[in-house]
């Protein structure tokens, strides 16, 4: 969320809604600023003072043509951000800030950026297009009958299979008015000091007032009243992840749970990216590393499920006219709005020039040079023709997914899914 520089700045997780956002017009100058980061001590030491120096680049880009008090206004966001300690404690692989017209908005990344500060007319949004369409990450809920985390993890794919060595926790908020929190507790929603619907009570029995019947208070027996509580419990867990977390990222959920509750969260859960298949274990008895593992196997089969679905889909939309691999075709389809769902190699570069009126490409045959500092270009001197096409897409509302090379359906490394028939000129 966007705030003003004299309160706290939220970090935002990265979405395909929080891209679009950004890529809608803002009051320029619009002001990017990207670095990679370190998670631990002594190597994130060097992070906040190479913070600072692209925050200078950045006012050195500004005083071509802004005032002193104009540059301070702009940059407000930039320089509070310097001083949040706990931010600069709990960083990730890779930062990116994004601020206009004296406000910013942050990102922590699970890969690392190229350093960038950079003043154009529009946000380079490009890295955060690249890690929206990977269709490596995923949110991990590890849950017991009176807890629950919720976790974002990257995997990545080797010959040796998948693995995901770090799961990052996701603040959540209990309850309206209460701070965010990484764990939701059964206490948060079920007082059970003041409740205790087990109870045994005296009162009136078959002998009369006082004669030592006993009865339940009309909730049964303690195990089956427990089992209520759970489910008060999950379903309380499971709007809560669904409203804070999966709504906002839009990434396939992986549940992990003793079988018992596994099916019980299943059954009654409304969240429609959870993954059918759970990590049926308990997770307070995993370490994070053994927990990482299992969750990064389930993802793996679930992630082969959707490339398939997607190939699938690909070949049926082609043999109906509905489908492209051609990337200038696909670029003017793109601009059109006609592109439902793009398909795209992960991690390939074509340099060139892209016409976001006309859609019209241009290639270039070579990597660009590098990044410009000077706030006075766009940020490459060529455009990531693939990036530029997928941010083209995600604009108007479509889906974007990198595939391995290997995975991909084409040799082009595009494929496109038309909504409806492309009219050729």
């Amino acid at each position: 969320m966007a705030t003003s520089a004299a309160e706290h700045i939220d970090v935002e997780p990265v979405s395909a809604e929080a891209v679009r956002s950004l890529m809608e017009p803002h009051q320029p100058p619009c002001l990017s600023l990207l670095m990679p980061t370190h998670r631990n001590v002594p190597d994130n030491r060097v992070d906040r003072p190479a913070y600072r120096h692209l925050v200078e680049a950045l006012e050195l880009a500004l005083s071509v043509s802004k005032p002193r008090d104009e540059i301070e206004r702009l940059l407000a966001p930039f320089r509070l951000l310097a001083d949040d300690v706990g931010l600069w404690e709990h960083t990730r692989d890779g930062l990116a800030v994004f601020g206009s017209d004296g406000r910013a908005r942050v990102f922590l990344l699970q890969r690392p950026v190229l350093p960038l500060a950079v003043v154009t007319r529009r946000f380079h949004t490009m890295p955060l297009v690249r890690a929206v369409m990977a269709c490596d990450r995923f949110n991990v809920l590890a849950l017991t009958s009176r807890s629950a985390r919720i976790y974002e993890g990257t995997a990545w794919h080797d010959p040796h299979g998948t693995t995901a060595d770090v799961l990052d926790p996701v603040p959540l908020v209990p309850l309206a008015g209460r701070p965010p929190t990484t764990e939701l507790t059964r206490g948060d929603v079920i007082d059970e000091e003041a409740l205790e619907p087990h109870r045994v009570q005296h009162g009136m029995g078959p002998a009369g007032l006082g004669a030592g019947g006993v009865v339940h208070g009309g909730f049964g027996a303690k195990r089956d009243d427990i089992d209520a509580d759970t489910e008060i419990f999950l379903r309380h867990v499971d709007d809560c992840v669904r409203d804070q977390v999966s709504r906002r990222s839009g990434l396939p959920l992986v549940l992990v749970a003793g079988a018992r509750l596994a099916a019980v969260f299943r059954g009654l859960s409304k969240n429609g990216l959870l993954i059918d298949e759970p990590v049926a274990k308990d997770p307070h008895l995993m370490a994070d590393r053994d927990l990482a593992a299992e969750v990064a196997a389930v993802f793996r089969r679930a992630h082969m499920d959707r490339i398939r679905r997607e190939v699938r889909a690909f070949a049926q939309a082609r043999d109906r006219g509905l489908a492209a691999s051609d990337l200038a075709d696909i670029a003017r389809a793109a601009v059109a709005g006609q592109v439902a769902t793009l398909l795209i190699e992960a991690d390939r570069f074509e340099a060139g020039r892209f016409d976001r009126e006309t859609g019209a490409v241009e290639f270039d045959g070579a990597p660009p040079p590098d990044l410009s500092r000077t706030g006075d270009r766009a940020a490459v001197r060529a455009d990531d023709l693939f990036g530029a096409v997928a941010e083209t897409v995600l604009t108007h509302g479509g889906d974007v997914l990198a595939l391995a090379r290997n995975d991909m359906p084409t040799e082009t490394g595009v494929a496109a899914i038309y909504r409806y028939a492309s009219r050729r000129p």
